[in-house]
C-alpha cells in the first residue's frame, strides 16, 4: 500500500498541504470527516459523535485504496486525530488504541507543527491555546506510542517541499 497521512492540530497545514501534494504527486485526497459532520449537521460533535467520525475517516481512507490501489493516497488527517481530539474535549481514550493500531497501517506520517499563524475557521477552530493543547496531546501519543513521523514546520510551501522530499526512498508515486 502506499497510504500517506497527516497529523496535527487546528490550524497546522494540513488540508493546505494535503491539496497541495494531490496536485504535484497526482494523489488521491481523502478529506477530513469531521469538517463533512460539521457542515452537514450543522452543529460540532459531541463525545458520542467521536467514534463514528473516526469510523468514517477509517472507511474513506479504506475506499481510496479499494478504488485506487496503484495512487498515492493522502489522508487528511489521520483517523488518529479523532481519538486525540476525544481526549482533549471530552477526556476520553477510549478510541486510542484502535486509531495508534490504524495509524501503524501508514507508510508515512506527516505531523504538522502548529508554527503557522492561528486563523479562524466558524465552528472549526477553538483558538491557539486549544491548538497547543492539541499538539501537546500528540506529543504525548507519538513518544508514547514510539509511532514513526515526519514534522512538517514553516509555510505551506515549505511543508509541501519537505513531504515530498521525505517520500523519496519510501513511498513513491507511479
Amino acid at each position: 500500500m502506499r497510504q500517506v497521512g497527516l497529523i496535527g492540530a487546528e490550524c497546522t497545514g494540513k488540508s493546505s498541504v494535503a491539496a497541495a501534494l494531490v496536485v504535484e504527486l497526482d494523489a488521491i485526497h481523502v478529506p477530513e470527516a469531521l469538517r463533512s459532520f460539521v457542515e452537514t449537521r450543522g452543529r460540532v460533535p459531541e463525545g458520542a459523535d467521536q467514534a463514528g467520525i473516526m469510523s468514517e475517516q477509517r472507511a474513506s481512507a479504506l475506499m481510496a485504496r479499494l478504488d485506487h490501489p496503484d495512487a498515492l493516497i493522502i489522508v487528511d488527517p489521520l483517523p488518529l486525530m479523532t481519538a486525540i481530539y476525544s481526549i482533549a474535549y471530552f477526556n476520553d481514550a477510549s478510541l486510542l488504541t484502535d486509531a495508534i493500531d490504524d495509524a501503524r497501517t501508514y507508510d508515512l506520517i506527516w505531523w504538522c507543527r502548529p508554527d503557522l499563524p492561528w486563523i479562524p475557521d466558524g465552528e472549526q477552530r477553538d483558538g491557539e491555546e486549544r491548538r497547543t493543547q492539541v499538539d501537546v496531546l500528540i506529543d504525548q501519543v507519538v513518544r508514547d506510542s514510539g509511532l514513526s513521523v515526519i514534522e512538517l514546520r514553516g509555510s505551506v510551501e515549505t511543508r509541501m517541499r519537505e513531504a515530498i522530499d521525505s517520500l523519496q526512498g519510501r513511498v513513491t508515486p507511479e
